[in-house]
């Protein structure tokens, strides 16, 4: 099965592995002379992690709306303790939070197919299915071996700078894959 990143008036478009594949490269890149790059790389990897869900691929379809496809990225993310790339995946869907444990739990999937605050679905039941799909599409984690918060989620003014920076270096790989992809399409 495909699945893909974004659609158009003629089909669907990207295929969910090559726009997440650019998105890690750019923010990489973007990143490569600081020592959290690999997380950097890792934000761009699940930042659409939902995508490989089958609420979403609905979504594209127009069967369906309403559809939360990153935070199950941003809670893996969370669980391999890197906070900062969970901070910045969720911040570019829904704006930057706080860096706190109780602002962090509510990435929980659990608790978002109970109580989702924007009154969305989660694009697949089960995290495993997810990233299932995202490995059989041959995709694999990186080690960030230096995660920006390391194990304390101390909110100091140069971490939170760190945060803001790999949040950019996420948003603006996102957006410029998702153009070029775009002015490809336009011809």
């Amino acid at each position: 099965m495909a699945f893909f990143a974004h659609s158009s008036n003629t089909g669907p478009v990207a295929p969910v592995r090559d726009h997440l594949m650019a998105v890690a490269n750019l923010s990489e890149e973007y990143t490569a002379k600081t020592p959290w790059a690999a997380e950097a790389r890792l934000a761009g990897l699940l930042h659409d992690l939902g995508k490989y869900g089958d609420a979403f691929r609905r979504r594209l379809e127009g069967k369906e709306s309403g559809v939360d496809h990153w935070s199950a990225g941003a809670w893996l993310a969370l669980r391999m303790r890197c906070a900062g790339a969970a901070l910045a995946i969720q911040g570019h869907h829904i704006g930057l939070q706080h860096l706190d444990l109780q602002s962090l739990a509510r990435l929980d999937p659990r608790e978002l197919t109970k109580h989702h605050p924007f009154g969305l679905r989660l694009s697949a039941e089960s995290l495993d299915d997810l990233q299932a799909r995202f490995k059989a599409d041959g995709l694999g984690l990186p080690d960030a071996e230096h995660p920006m918060l390391g194990r304390s989620l101390s909110s100091t003014v140069p971490v939170m700078l760190d945060v803001r920076c790999l949040f950019s270096a996420l948003v603006d790989a996102d957006f410029l894959d998702t153009e070029a992809r775009n002015q490809d399409e336009r011809g």
